[in-house]
């Protein structure tokens, strides 16, 4: 297919990261809007809206300062602007956090400033190929040529089950939170409904479909609550000392994946959201239920449970919030191991630059290609996947580039 040609820059996402690193390279006026595009078969931040609307999250677990835009204090002025002052919620770590109304309001306030919608490409991404000096870029809508390629993927739909799930998961009682057909809007108001998960996306959810007084909602939650503000210590947010300690192991190692899981509060629940719960149980709108499931069977559009205490119950619906699975296991990056030169590491992590998120050849020379969110963790650390990783993705991708571009 003959490739469309012209971007310099194209951002294969268009999430938050997606959104922040055209932001940002606009902003620095480093291109011309005719010269960047960003492709997404969602549109602009609706894969993140959607994903919010799905477990239940009303207000941002990060502080004001972390948004799409530039200026850290950019949506805490759009707030006192419009009077939405209240939208800002106190928090224990110093910031406050916006709600998720708030939040995307900026940014849509962002992209219509910016008419990043004119920039926008409808379409999947198939295949990316390095030719050194460009990317050519496969999309369900044809074919792009591009000097330079950023990739903004996030998890890329991959997310996981338990095992006693899989034979369930595509039947009509059994769904992912994560499904993009997964709506809570669609669940009965008298419906059973049971939540697999103890971490904030399952207590979020339980928490808002108890809002039904007809609901019988039950959490499945085998281990204690833990509780946390933020998904990793505030020292990572400063990418300065333990960076430089993951970064003293080797590109894509197993040795930074280690690092990354360790400091990362997987499976936690922040206080706000864990003082919901405590009041759904008061009140008996939420059953928790400690022991683990260990078989599930389709029954007449309902699905019966057993689990390891014997206990059984029959739901109108259940849903899994067990996570996502590896941020290098989606469709492209899959398709990227086995048909590029570019190098993977453990567990298939892209090897990229520690200084520009370039990702790495098979014989050692920077690709035209850098890497944003979850994917780039080995580099970013465990904040890597939240905005604090996008602004600080979009800080050392504009860097280079500055220099890129202008030579």
């Amino acid at each position: 297919m003959k490739a469309d040609s012209d971007a310099l820059v194209t951002i294969v996402g268009g999430g938050v990261h997606g959104v922040h690193l055209a932001v940002r390279l606009l902003q620095a006026e480093l291109l011309e809007p005719a010269e960047l595009r960003i492709v997404d078969p969602s549109g602009l931040l609706e894969s993140f809206r959607q994903k919010c609307r799905q477990c239940g999250m009303n207000e941002f677990r990060s502080p004001f300062v972390h948004h799409v835009g530039t200026d850290p204090f950019s949506l805490r002025d759009f707030a006192q602007a419009r009077g939405r002052e209240d939208e800002l919620r106190s928090t224990r770590i110093g910031a406050e956090r916006p709600t998720a109304s708030l939040f995307f309001d900026h940014a849509e306030w962002i992209c219509d400033r910016l008419s990043l919608e004119s920039i926008h490409v409808d379409a999947r991404v198939t295949d990316i190929v390095d030719h050194r000096h460009s990317v050519e870029i496969e999309t369900t809508q044809g074919c792009f040529s591009t000097r330079w390629c950023l990739l903004a993927i996030g998890h890329g739909g991959s997310f996981t089950y338990p095992e006693w799930a899989t034979e369930l998961a595509s039947t009509e009682p059994v769904a992912h939170v994560w499904e993009p057909s997964f709506d809570p809007d669609a669940i009965g108001e008298t419906a059973s409904i049971g939540i697999v998960g103890g971490g904030i996306t399952a207590v979020q959810l339980a928490t808002t479909l108890a809002r039904f007084p007809g609901r019988d909602v039950v959490l499945f939650a085998r281990s204690p609550f833990r509780v946390e503000t933020l998904e990793a210590s505030t020292d990572w947010m400063h990418f300065s000392g333990v960076t430089e300690n993951l970064h003293a192991h080797p590109p894509a190692s197993r040795a930074r994946e280690e690092v990354i899981t360790e400091a990362r509060y997987d499976g936690t629940v922040p206080p706000y959201v864990f003082r919901r719960l405590q009041r759904g149980l008061e009140r008996e709108r939420i059953q928790l239920e400690r022991s683990e499931i260990e078989t599930a069977t389709e029954a007449g559009g309902t699905v019966v449970v057993t689990c390891r205490d014997d206990t059984t119950l029959c739901l109108d619906k259940l849903v899994c919030a067990t996570g996502f699975g590896s941020p290098y296991d989606g469709e492209l990056f899959r398709h990227l191991r086995r048909a590029s030169t570019l190098q993977t590491g453990y567990r298939g992590a892209p090897v990229l630059d520690d200084d520009t998120l370039r990702w790495i050849r098979q014989d050692g020379t920077p690709s035209p290609i850098a890497v944003s969110g979850v994917a780039a963790q080995h580099v970013l650390g465990p904040f890597a996947r939240n905005v604090i990783g996008a602004r600080r993705a979009g800080e050392l991708i504009v860097e280079f580039l500055e220099s890129a571009v202008e030579a």
